[in-house]
Order: C-alpha cells, then structure tokens, then sequence
C-alpha cells in the first residue's frame, strides 16, 4: 500500500514539472552585451581571433618656402628739381630749376634692405646777384653730376613698395665761363664737393620682374672750409668747419627691373 503512494506521488510531480519547466529548445536568448559587441564565438581551433589595429604614419610638415633669391635691380628716371640759392659775402648765387634724369643700381642683401648706386645729373643755369650790380653776372650753364652710394629700405604691400634712401658720395659742379656786367669774364674749373641725399617714394610692380619708380628726394652739397687737430694734457681733438651752401629737391618718376 506504501509503495502505491509513492508511485502516484512521483507521478503527480514529474506532471507539475513538466507543465511549469519549457523544454531545453524553448529557453530564450541572452540579452544583448549593453557595453559594446557581442563577445565573438570561440576559435575551433583554439586560438585567439587576431584584430588587425590601424597604423598611422610620422605627421607630414610642410616645408616653409626658401627665402627669395638675392637679386639686381636696374632703373632709370626723370623728371624736376628745385633749388633754394647759394649766398655768399658779396651776393648771392641764384640757380635755375631744371630738369633731370639719371639711373640706379641695387643689390638686395636681404628682403627688403637694398644697396643702391645711384648716378643724377642736373643740367641748370646760374647767375651771380652780386650787392654791388657792377659785378653781378649773366647766366652760365651748370650742370651737376651726383654720385651717390646708400642704402633703401622698402616694405611691399602687393603690388605698391614704399621705400625710403639715404645715400652718400660726391657732387661734381662744371660751369662755363662766367661773364660779368663790367665786361670780365671769369673760367671756373670743376668744383668736387661731399654730397648725401635722402629720398622716399613708391614704386608698382605691374609685373615681378618690371615695376614704375617715383621719388622725391632731397639733393644736399657739403663744403669744409678748414680743420685743426690739436693735442694736449687732456686728450686729443679734431675740428672740423663748413657748411651747407644751397639744398636741391627733384620729383621723379622713372622704370624698375629686377633679376
């Protein structure tokens, strides 16, 4: 009678079970891996899947450009001067505006900074207006050759340059002779005298290679009338007299190369 019971107990159980439990095909899926891919499935063969991970090459830099090379550039120009009168003990020298024309060479030692020879000439007339009218003169030719060597300094701002010189060297003055009221005459012989010049202007590239020049500038003759050196129980000095006889200004405008 015992083992009745537990057979029909055994039976209602495994019944209850199989109602409440799915069959192992039925189970449901695992949920998908919130913190990223899903875990890949085991190699067969036993090793470990080989990710290929990307490569990144060194950075590239881009040279910068090599500065500009060094370079000539050749001009020439024309164009009007002006200048104020000489005075002197006994009257005064009054020179004539004229034209005049002239050229440049210039050598670029670097962006921006040039070396400039520059050669002016004035072809003008003078006259002597002496205090007393007796000695006073007839107007003579004049010309005057300027021989300068400085230095330019230019900013470009595309196509306009502004620059500005200053420059050093020589004047040379040769006059015909000189014929006075009284009826003399007087033969001069060339003049050679210290000499700067200051200028600034603009010039237009409408090429690289060829551009317009203008200028003012101011022409400024030197002339020493003695000098001393002197020592002494305190040191040594040198003296030095002269001055400035007249000041010339031209306006010009002229053509530029460069190569």
């Amino acid at each position: 009678m015992v083992r009745r019971v537990l057979l029909g107990a055994l039976l209602i159980t495994g019944a209850a079970w199989a109602q409440t439990t799915p069959p192992p095909g039925y189970l449901p899926a695992p949920p998908p891996n919130p913190y990223g891919p899903p875990t890949p499935p085991p190699n067969p063969y036993g090793q470990q899947p080989v990710y290929g991970q990307p490569s990144y090459g060194p950075p590239a830099y881009t040279p910068p450009p090599p500065p500009p090379p060094r370079q000539f550039e050749i001009g020439g120009f024309a164009g009007w001067q002006v200048s104020t009168d000489a005075s002197t003990p006994n009257g005064t020298v009054v020179i004539d505006g004229s034209i005049d024309f002239g050229g440049t060479l210039a050598y670029s030692i670097r962006p921006g900074y040039d070396v400039e020879l520059a050669y002016i000439y004035v072809p003008t007339h003078a006259r002597f207006a002496a205090f007393n009218p007796a000695l006073s003169s007839d107007r003579v030719a004049l010309g005057e050759h300027w021989i300068q060597l400085g230095g330019v300094v230019s900013r470009p701002l595309g196509k306009i340059e502004p620059f500005g010189a200053i420059s050093a060297g020589m004047v040379i003055f040769h006059a015909d002779t000189i014929h006075f009221q009284d009826g003399t005459s007087y033969s001069t012989s060339d003049q050679v005298r210290f000499a700067f010049t200051a200028g600034l202007g603009f010039k237009y590239w409408f090429t690289d290679r060829l551009g317009l020049r203008f200028e003012a500038r101011a022409l400024v003759p030197v002339y020493f009338s003695g000098g001393g050196f002197w020592v002494g129980t305190g040191g040594a000095s040198v003296g030095l007299s002269g001055g400035i006889p007249f000041a010339q200004f031209d306006f010009t405008g002229g053509i530029s190369a460069r190569f």
